[in-house]
């Protein structure tokens, strides 16, 4: 647990909670049993609950973790009281890590982020997740760029193929964090009037603008994915019809020459030409005529 504290406002930032941490917060502030139960353990459904005296809010951002090249949801809770802001995480959270530093070390900036309420403080600590989950989406426009690249000079390919899946997998597993949010930030929009007064809605306002910019961008990269992977579908299925068409016309020209071995090569007693003394040479000549004449006839036909 790590406490920094201004003269009206305190922030208490909790990392796993254990019963030590929740036999203080039951001790120094007065939250509902089922509340302190519920931070225990990771919540699955981000909500936003108002009662007497606290607002308890359970949120997830996406994390991206390289190593398994996806998005991971890390959930966030906050118990916001008129003086006092906890927040309880279970992972670590490289932007409120960031803050909680700057706060805890520097007063000009726990001055400027802590403001005269509470809610300043979690407006402030939103935004700047916010902007981190904007900077998070650099990675997928790397991705893409990378993808348009290198999907015109291959023209089509597995490795390609594999490059938009991963994309995809990543675009999906952000939208399946970011997308619950919008009903938990209008909620938050009504419930922190409530609790805070009118005087904060432009706030928290301005936080439902920042989570719009990321859905914004997030779906421009889900349709952008979808566009090259279907352009990279054609790519891919114009490759193969290449390849169907020369294998094609290389079967239709053997086949002249195929039928003459199989007619010549026939056990039979009186077969035309052979026993003449240039019956080979005979053969082989209807066989190229044969051949001259498929592709002649192809090349007319605009085929090759």
């Amino acid at each position: 647990m790590n406490i920094t504290k201004t003269k009206k406002i305190n922030w208490i930032d909790i990392k796993n909670p254990s019963k030590k941490d929740l036999d203080y917060l039951k001790k120094n502030f007065d939250f509902h049993p089922v509340t302190l139960k519920e931070l225990l353990s990771p919540t699955l459904r981000p909500k936003v609950e108002h009662y007497d005296h606290y607002l308890y809010m359970v949120i997830h951002f996406p994390i991206y973790n390289s190593g398994k090249q996806t998005t991971e949801s890390v959930e966030t809770d906050f118990l916001i009281t008129k003086d006092t802001l906890v927040t309880v995480h279970y992972e670590e959270l490289p932007p409120m890590k960031k803050i909680w530093g700057e706060c805890h070390v520097d007063e000009t900036s726990r001055e400027h982020n802590f403001g005269e309420t509470t809610a300043f403080l979690l407006y402030n600590i939103l935004q700047t997740l916010y902007n981190f989950s904007l900077r998070q989406l650099d990675h997928i426009s790397k991705k893409i760029n990378q993808i348009e690249n290198q999907m015109f000079k291959e023209k089509g390919s597995e490795i390609i193929v594999e490059k938009i899946s991963f994309a995809r997998r990543d675009v999906l597993d952000f939208r399946k964090t970011i997308k619950p949010q919008k009903t938990i930030i209008n909620s938050l929009k009504i419930r922190g009037v409530e609790f805070f007064g009118k005087k904060m809605r432009p706030y928290f306002m301005d936080i439902i603008g920042d989570y719009m910019r990321v859905w914004n961008l997030l779906e421009s990269h889900k349709e952008t994915i979808q566009a090259l992977r279907e352009t990279n579908d054609s790519l891919v299925s114009n490759r193969t019809n290449k390849i169907m068409k020369a294998l094609t016309v290389f079967a239709v020209i053997v086949f002249p020459l195929t039928l003459l071995a199989t007619i010549f090569g026939m056990n039979a007693k009186n077969s035309p030409i052979i026993g003449h003394r240039y019956d080979f040479w005979i053969i082989f000549g209807f066989g190229l005529l044969a051949t001259f004449a498929m592709l002649i006839f192809f090349k007319r036909k605009k085929w090759i």
